[in-house]
């Protein structure tokens, strides 16, 4: 009886001291901050950390609109920088990872063929992120335009709602090629086809940042998990995923 209350009572101990984090990740991180939450949770008992994943420019909007995320990772620094002058941070935009991009088919011939093989007819749909709320998509249309190709294949261009959607368009046949986050088409995510990383000097770095929310002002598992996404362990993790170390 006595064991059954000091359990009954370690309960509710636990319970009452727990916290609970709500957090945005860019789409392109989906897979990494799993990870991430999984290893930070394993020595916190009855805490939880909820993950919404999506375009970074449309969690923007559903966070000025009343979503009360406290943690925001996106897939650059605009949008953090941006909630930081809103007033709405309690720390400064910081930089967590650095992010890749990559051309992505089901069929290897092209991705061989390279970039240039977009203006042909080998090529009748391209698939990227929108670049109106995807920072990959912005990137994506960045390096067409740097390989003179943006107005050759502009109407080959299909626009998926967040990488996830244009990954989708690839696999689905639905686009011949796509433009894609290198985090989401790893070997550890399992990808349908194939890819090859985009040379980078065909696009701006993507860096990527985060910000504590004004919800999360009085959550200190938030600063624990900032910190912990900036160690060494969090950031081979990141690598593990096809990020660039933030440092």
């Amino acid at each position: 009886m006595k064991k059954s209350i000091l359990s009954f009572l370690m309960l509710c101990s636990i319970t009452l001291f727990a916290d609970q984090l709500n957090i945005f990740g860019a789409t392109a991180t989906k897979y990494a901050m799993e990870e991430l939450r999984t290893e930070f949770l394993k020595k916190r008992q009855g805490d939880e950390i909820k993950f919404y994943a999506g375009s970074s420019g449309k969690a923007y909007t559903q966070f000025n609109s009343g979503m009360r995320y406290d943690m925001f990772f996106s897939a650059d620094s605009k949008y953090p920088e941006q909630i930081v002058a809103d007033g709405n941070a309690i720390t400064p935009s910081t930089v967590y990872a650095i992010g890749v991009l990559a051309f992505y088919s089901l069929d290897q011939k092209l991705i061989d063929e390279g970039i240039k093989t977009a203006a042909t007819d080998k090529i009748k749909k391209i698939s990227i992120a929108n670049p109106k709320v995807a920072p990959y998509g912005t990137a994506a249309m960045e390096v067409l335009k740097n390989a003179s190709l943006l107005e050759a294949v502009r109407h080959k261009i299909v626009l998926g709602e967040n990488l996830s959607q244009a990954i989708h368009f690839v696999d689905s046949g639905a686009a011949d090629m796509g433009l894609i986050a290198f985090s989401l088409l790893k070997e550890t995510n399992a990808p349908k086809g194939v890819y090859k990383l985009v040379d980078q000097s065909l696009y701006a770095p993507l860096y990527q940042s985060f910000v504590l929310t004004k919800y999360a002002k009085n959550k200190p598992l938030a600063q624990e998990f900032a910190h912990f996404v900036l160690s060494e362990k969090g950031q081979v993790i990141l690598e593990k995923y096809g990020f660039r170390r933030a440092q």
